[in-house]
């Protein structure tokens, strides 16, 4: 072959109107970054794997089917399609279980590319336009269809907000907060190719100062192998061999990629992977054999286009990241359409094909073929095509195209095509050129880390009941224009999206936190006029507990236990019982005081790493305590009379987390008092009372506070620039913009709110009358709370240990790796805590 290592004039500078490539980011077969694709391609590597029959029947295929000549169980798959960050962009749980894995893994792979190309989570100022594709969602005409979520005769706007195409980039955009224009671009094939062009124009007219172009494509029942049948373009052999003679068609693919584009003249030179001189669209109209079929005049003309966009001889194109299908028509047609358009250069011009490796990508296939010729240009290797032994004899190379079978030196390349074609005759090509240094991009951002979650909707079991039977209390229920147990239930498994929940099963145990128990309590509200409060769905965790308390009423609790042993509590008015069961599976009960807002949700988490020998029974906060002005010892005795309730003798075990360690320490304090043994009281990273005492802190120091809360509480929540402005709670929430929570959640916020301001101020007016005399276990995180929120409110830095002057005898401290709030969040910490809390309780 011929090569020339001259510097053309010019490429020594940026070429005037270019678009610079500064991110790529992909998740696709075999790969989750760059240079793990570099290697796969330049390897000649393939990711077509064997399906076994147990996930062809996962993924809907019948025996019937299997056994089928044309079944072919091959696949070329994407790791952990299931799972997903939701934490990290702020998504619930049931959001994100309801979301199509596309829109999923398009998010994390847009942010991604976003990390790649230097901008970090703040990207206000600049206006971020978002161009992508996806294809059809399986996952809503398949989990979400069999979880009973959808129906297009009862249309559930949530899921199919979660799952339609056309709201793939919008909402991209809402999560992370980008304000340039947000676009689907759909032409089968050719879409995420496509994209590109609509996102240069746009940035060359200003429309955009930064444009990020992705697509994707998951389909199911493609993860399951698939059925070949004739005239389809899929291989009956179960391969992918671009322009080779055994060429027979193709595989799908799943998987993602993305790039961020930005003015030549604008993007900073170390982060530029290669340019965009030149694209052009068209369609090849009737000129074809039919409708699905390749044409060989729109190929060639769309190629030209693009070329003459460039402002580029067909010479100077030495690489084109081709189509390249491996059908065996197909393939000879697009080599007919290249030469076409090439004319009569006789500079040699190497084909590639990412299919060859991966397989056929469908909606996102462009873009990712676009960041293989952009790392060709940028690393200065061609690689083979993966499985080309000989060429298909239709296919009339001549000596201006050329068919790599091994990894090549391009030192003199200085251009590439891409060429993507849509079945229905949409052509793009899109012309690169290489850095005007010719180098390779130095700069490399850290990856972000994903922690990864499932979240997938998984159909009832076939021991589930689609209906249950009546209770004795369902005529009398329904008299009272309360809901049966069918009715509710089928609310629940809606609303918390566990299609397998039964009338018995825990809310919080099949998945649901706290911002899906008021979901559910907002739907009960509105369908069935429901006088319920939060604290009711708390503490009634499961269908039947709801319908009982909906009929008779909230329980109260005797407080004299049954030797007529008389505590403080008991001089006082009845009390709600607050006692919410988090787990009853042992012998011994360890009571858990709620933190200051007020709820007790979260110890859920913590039930499964806490020795089965142990009931965790937490006290939640009362809903007519609100307002009442009451003193730590006030709720001390009143929350005793509960534990007295269940647990009329010692020796007990007492704790809590945050303030409910504090509150903790009155109650034990007051068993003390009684003559009762504590055996053990259990803190978990709670502030020494002089923290709170040390300093003042206003309603007005309690609402500038809120903002910086909910931001540790709910990671990746946004506000608007106005929330500095807002006069109270709710208005706060109402300057949420992601998630976007509906008024039921952000009224139920605002009540924590009031709830977590009041018991601040408890503890503010609070401070232990006596040393306290029993074994104590202290819990500290290793990070500490945010400086702004203790400044805030008020509260001064100190340690655990400084415990010690209210003790009467030394604590066991035990540390536990994380802050004040993701302690209770992620599952090493909440590991460790379970340890340590069986390990001082539990007799070994």
């Amino acid at each position: 072959m011929t090569t020339s290592t001259a510097i053309h004039p010019d490429t020594e500078t940026k070429p005037p109107g270019d678009i610079a490539v500064i991110g790529i980011a992909l998740r696709i077969p075999g790969a989750e970054d760059i240079d793990t694709f570099w290697s796969l391609i330049a390897e000649g590597r393939t990711t077509f794997e064997a399906v076994t029959p147990e996930d062809s029947a996962r993924f809907g295929y019948s025996p019937a089917q299997r056994d089928n000549d044309g079944f072919v169980p091959i696949r070329s798959a994407l790791d952990d399609f299931e799972t997903f960050d939701a934490e990290l962009f702020g998504i619930s749980s049931r959001d994100a279980s309801l979301m199509d894995p596309q829109h999923r893994v398009f998010l994390e792979t847009i942010r991604s590319a976003l990390d790649d190309s230097g901008f970090d989570d703040d990207l206000r100022g600049l206006r971020v336009g978002v161009f992508g594709s996806s294809s059809s969602s399986t996952y809503l005409t398949g989990p979400v269809s069999d979880a009973g979520l959808w129906d297009t005769s009862d249309i559930n706007f949530s899921a199919m907000l979660a799952n339609e195409k056309d709201f793939l980039c919008t909402r991209t955009s809402y999560t992370l907060g980008l304000t340039g224009p947000s676009v689907v671009v759909q032409s089968a094939c050719s879409s995420s190719l496509l994209a590109v062009h609509p996102a240069r124009m746009s940035l060359q007219s200003g429309e955009c100062d930064i444009a990020v172009v992705g697509g994707v494509s998951i389909s199911l029942p493609h993860l399951g192998g698939y059925l070949y049948r004739a005239g389809s373009i899929f291989s009956p052999t179960g391969g992918c061999r671009p322009f080779d003679a055994s060429a027979d068609g193709t595989v799908k693919a799943n998987g993602a990629g993305a790039i961020v584009l930005a003015r030549s003249d604008d993007a900073p030179d170390d982060y530029v992977y290669a340019h965009i001189s030149g694209s052009a669209v068209n369609n090849d109209g009737a000129e074809k054999p039919g409708f699905a079929a390749p044409g060989i005049a729109g190929q060639s003309a769309v190629i030209g286009s693009a070329l003459t966009s460039a402002g580029l001889p067909a010479d100077r194109v030495r690489y084109v990241e081709t189509h390249g299908t491996g059908t065996p028509i197909g393939d000879p047609i697009e080599v007919r359409s290249l030469r076409q358009a090439r004319g009569s250069t006789k500079e040699p011009c190497y084909l590639g094909s990412a299919k060859a490796n991966i397989g056929h990508l469908d909606a996102a296939a462009g873009v990712v073929g676009l960041i293989k010729a952009a790392l060709v240009l940028e690393r200065a290797m061609i690689p083979p095509i993966a499985g080309y032994e000989q060429p298909n004899p239709l296919l009339n190379l001549g000596d201006a195209l050329a068919l790599p079978t091994e990894c090549l030196d391009a030192s003199w390349l200085d251009a590439a095509g891409v060429s993507s074609f849509g079945m229905g005759g949409t052509n793009v090509h899109v012309v690169l050129r290489r850095r005007p240094d010719r180098g390779r991009r130095p700069a490399a951002p850290p990856k972000r880390r994903y922690s990864r979650v499932r979240y997938w909707l998984d159909a009832p079991s076939p021991a589930s009941p689609d209906m249950v039977e009546p209770s004795k209390t369902e005529g009398v229920l329904q008299n009272q224009g309360i809901p049966s147990e069918t009715d509710l239930l089928d609310m629940a498994r809606r609303t918390l999206m566990a299609p397998d929940l039964t009338i018995d099963d825990d809310f919080v145990d099949a998945g649901a936190d706290s911002l899906a128990l008021i979901d559910l309590l907002s739907a009960m509200r509105e369908r069935f006029a429901a006088d319920l409060s939060y604290t009711d769905i708390e503490r009634s965790r499961t269908v039947r507990s709801l319908l009982d308390r909906m009929l008779d009423g909230i329980p109260t609790v005797d407080t004299n236990d049954q030797a007529g042993r008389s505590h403080p509590a008991s001089h006082g008015p009845r009390v709600t019982s607050n006692l919410v069961a988090v787990s009853e599976r042992g012998t011994r009960d360890l009571f858990l005081v709620h933190p200051a807002g007020g709820t007790t949700t979260i110890y859920a988490g913590l039930a499964p790493h806490v020795d089965p020998t142990l009931n965790l029974i937490a006290l939640s906060f009362p809903d007519e305590y609100l307002g009442r002005g009451c003193t730590m010892r006030d709720l001390a005795e009143n929350y005793l009379a509960a534990i007295v309730g269940r647990q009329p003798r010692g020796p007990y075990l007492i704790g809590g987390y945050s303030f409910g360690g504090n509150l903790a320490v009155e109650i034990a304090l007051q068993l003390r008092r009684e003559g009762e043994v504590v055996e053990r009281l259990v803190m978990i990273d709670s502030h020494p009372p002089h923290a709170y005492t040390s300093g003042d802190c206003s309603g007005g120091e309690y609402l500038a506070a809120f903002p910086a809360l909910l931001e540790v509480l709910v990671p990746g929540i946004r506000f608007d620039g106005n929330v500095a402005t807002a006069s109270d709670a709710r208005t706060v929430l109402d300057h949420v913009v992601s998630p976007d929570w509906p008024a039921s959640v952000r009224t139920e916020l605002a009540r924590f709110f009031d709830i977590w301001k009041e018991n601040h101020g408890v503890l503010k007016r609070w401070t232990p009358d006596r040393d306290l005399d029993c074994p104590v276990l202290i819990i500290e995180a290793s990070d500490p709370e945010p400086q702004e929120i203790l400044d805030r409110l008020g509260i001064a830095s100190s340690s655990v240990h400084e415990w010690a002057r209210y003790l009467g005898s030394e604590a066991d401290v035990v540390n536990v790796a994380g802050d004040h709030y993701s302690i209770f969040r992620d599952p090493a910490p909440l590991q460790a805590i379970g340890r340590a809390v069986s390990g001082a309780l539990v007799s070994r």
